[in-house]
């Protein structure tokens, strides 16, 4: 028979006692004893199914909250760019099947897309235009976004991602944790307590481990990162390194081989990992193949840098993934701290993923440590990108005009549009800052097309007179940009002829074939073609036999050293090149009469630069061209 419990000892104890005075009023009845101990039963058992419910209920509220977030930021990420793509093209944005496909790709690249997940594309009437991956089936959440163009909705992008596995990690905990609980309490009296306290370990595993490695997530690493740090204010002479790792050619492998083969080699890369650490470094996976290492109480920076270096060569060797050898690589950036440098674990992880940065854009399979430099450099990049953004909104882009000149009579035969950025606070902002900087972010299309509008409008108050504008590979290579140079005439009123679009050799190193045919259609619209910068770069005489330019303007570099023999040699070869092929020749950077006088004895057609006037507001054109009428019609 099994022993009374010890409610039970006491009830009974009670129960003999002698009842007098108000201590007979506090002694409870058999009935009373028997709803005790039933209540308090029914407590335990309430308190028991509470402790079981409450990991899977906290577990699928953070990562219900977690989910959202990330669908609501690529949703709303993937907006913008589609709404860059109808800025530029908002009659066929629709039907740019390959454009929308591209840009779903690119949202893509940055970390590794999970099973199940999918981004779409529709037009106003919630027709599909392009998708990542089929819709999954329910159980799903999804986050939609607006894609608007002069404030009115055009579209809509939709970021869908199926929650079953989700629910199957929630159910697992559940059940784990129900039936830890349960029995528990079904059989405490044969069962060691130290199996509930196992179980406890494995559902807050579960939840601080990241379940494809069994590596800490990234709320353990920054726990213990926490913890490290507060260590290292007790410890004056000690120092603790991060390591930020990022392995390179890993999106290769998941494309071509498959998520299970990236799993594998997620899993052996953690194995290498773990096999070149202290038992007292962490080691963690933060998600996708980002990881990070905790070296602490280190007596110097150099067993940071050893271990950086072995870690890249550990890495660099190939893995076997059963049919399949494959090799990748690894970048890694390290931040150091000390206990006078009051560091946070949100401060550190920004340097370690800083110094990341800069090991990647020197080329990878590498290692960088963490520079203050690298944080200014970063917080004026931002800033400058923020400005950048609002700039054409606000008004403060403006086009300047170099006037272009007939070498042989003197008179303005054109000018050339160059964009100049007037900021309130940073002054005129020089376009080698501002320019890669657009390009990279992928704001330069829209700036070109502001380009190209304003200067066609600017040119139709000037009968006669060539207007040049220079445009970039990234517009030329996004599509559609002869539609954009068609409305711009149209809009304007500018005869096409007036219009000549300039480009550089660069722009026909990729997609050549489209490239080409883009130029084929601006030609037929009576809109003249000019090669930039000749002479420098990639320069390859078979472009001029595949394509039948307008002009060339022959680099300032050479202008700029004709009293060489060489670079003179080069200039009457591009000028009898251009002069056989029936095209203008012109030259540029243009600085003295000497220049000029050279120049049209060789036989160029027309110059530009300094000597002739710099470039300047259209005000100021429009007060040369009515000086020069008013002493035309005085002879």
């Amino acid at each position: 028979m099994s022993q009374p419990s010890t409610v039970d000892q006491r009830l009974s104890s009670d129960a003999s006692a002698p009842r007098s005075g108000w201590g007979a009023l506090r002694q409870p009845s058999g009935g009373a004893r028997t709803r005790l101990v039933t209540a308090l039963q029914r407590l335990t058992q309430a308190m028991a199914m509470l402790v079981a419910v409450a990991p899977p209920a906290l577990y699928l509220a953070f990562a219900l909250t977690n989910q959202r977030s990330e669908l609501r930021t690529d949703a709303r990420y993937l907006s913008h760019v589609v709404s860059d793509l109808v800025i530029e093209r908002p009659a066929t944005w629709s039907s740019q099947q390959d454009q929308l496909n591209h840009i779903l790709t690119l949202a893509e690249e940055d970390g590794v897309r999970e099973e199940g997940e999918a981004r779409i594309i529709l037009d106003s009437s919630g027709r599909v235009l392009a998708a990542s991956a089929p819709e999954p089936g329910w159980p799903r959440m999804e986050e939609r976004y607006p894609v608007e163009s002069m404030g009115a909705r055009v579209g809509e992008v939709a970021v869908v991602v199926s929650l079953v596995a989700m629910l199957e990690s929630v159910l697992a905990i559940a059940l784990i944790s129900i039936a830890t609980i349960g029995l528990a309490y079904g059989l405490l009296r044969s069962v060691p307590r130290r199996m509930l306290d196992d179980a406890l370990r494995q559902v807050l595993h579960l939840a601080s481990h990241d379940t494809l490695t069994g590596l800490p997530n990234r709320s353990l690493f920054m726990e213990r990162l926490e913890g490290a740090l507060a260590g290292l204010r007790r410890d004056a002479g000690a120092r603790l390194a991060l390591l930020c790792l990022d392995l390179d050619r890993f999106k290769e492998v998941n494309d071509t081989l498959g998520h299970a083969m990236g799993d594998t080699l997620l899993r052996q890369v953690s194995a290498r990992l773990r096999a070149e650490l202290r038992e007292a470094d962490t080691l963690a996976r933060l998600g996708g193949d980002e990881f990070a290492i905790i070296l602490p109480r280190l007596s110097s920076t150099h067993h940071a840098e050893i271990l950086a270096q072995r870690l890249v060569q550990v890495l660099e060797e190939p893995f076997d993934l059963g049919r399949h050898q494959v090799r990748i690589g690894v970048s890694l950036g390290i931040a150091v701290a000390q206990r006078q440098d009051d560091a946070t674990p949100e401060t550190l992880l920004r340097d370690g993923d800083l110094a990341l940065y800069a090991a990647k854009r020197e080329g990878r399979g590498t290692f960088r440590f963490f520079a203050e430099e690298m944080n200014a450099a970063l917080r004026q990049r931002r800033a400058l990108e923020a400005d950048l953004r609002a700039a054409l909104a606000l008004g403060q882009f403006a086009l300047h005009y170099q006037p272009q000149v007939e070498l042989a009579g003197g008179g303005i035969t054109g000018v050339e549009a160059l964009l100049r950025w007037y900021h309130p606070t940073r002054g005129m902002v020089l376009p080698d800052r501002y320019i890669p900087l657009a390009e990279e972010i992928g704001l330069l299309p829209r700036i070109g097309a502001w380009v190209l509008k304003e200067a066609c409008a600017t040119a139709s108050r000037w009968p006669g007179m060539r207007m040049a504008v220079n445009v970039s590979a990234h517009q030329i290579h996004a599509g559609g940009f002869e539609t954009l140079v068609a409305r711009a005439l149209e809009e304007s009123g500018l005869p096409p002829a007036q219009l000549e679009i300039e480009i550089t050799e660069g722009v026909l190193l990729t997609q050549t074939e489209a490239t080409l045919a883009t130029l084929e259609r601006i030609r037929a619209l009576g809109v003249s073609i000019a090669m930039d910068d000749f002479g420098t770069g990639y320069s390859s005489l078979g472009y001029l036999q595949r394509f039948r330019f307008d002009k060339l303007k022959i680099d300032r570099s050479f202008v700029a050293s004709l009293d060489d023999e060489r670079s003179r040699a080069i200039v009457q070869a591009v000028l009898g090149v251009a002069h056989a092929l029936g095209m203008r020749a012109n030259a540029e950077g243009v600085e003295t009469a000497e220049q000029a006088r050279l120049l049209s004895a060789e036989g160029c057609d027309e110059a530009q630069g300094w000597l002739y006037g710099r470039a300047v507001p259209a005000e100021e054109i429009d007060a040369m061209l009515a000086q020069k009428a008013s002493a035309a019609a005085a002879e």
